[in-house]
């Protein structure tokens, strides 16, 4: 698909595998390999609906039918106020 970028007016997106993260109120689900369109020049990506769609009802079975997961990644947090420079 050739279109242009709606962020930085670039003519030219290409097909990418990358990583997306959906968060809903304090659950987060972080898939990968999903297709997009990407802006050569700016990075901005781009999703077909159907994709979301999918990404969203996988974090329904996952997050309140509780489905099992291939993968799960412990992550620390850290809130901004409470980092102190050297």
């Amino acid at each position: 698909m050739e279109t242009v970028c709606y962020f930085c007016g670039h003519k030219h997106l290409s097909k990418q595998w990358v990583q997306y993260t959906y968060q809903r109120d304090d659950k987060w689900l972080l898939i990968t390999d999903v297709p997009c369109e990407q802006c050569d020049n700016c990075g901005e990506q781009y999703f077909q609906a159907s994709v979301l769609k999918k990404i969203e009802q996988e974090f329904e079975s996952i997050h309140q039918r509780g489905k099992k997961v291939s993968k799960e990644l412990r992550v620390p947090v850290e809130q901004f106020s409470e980092i102190t420079t050297g």
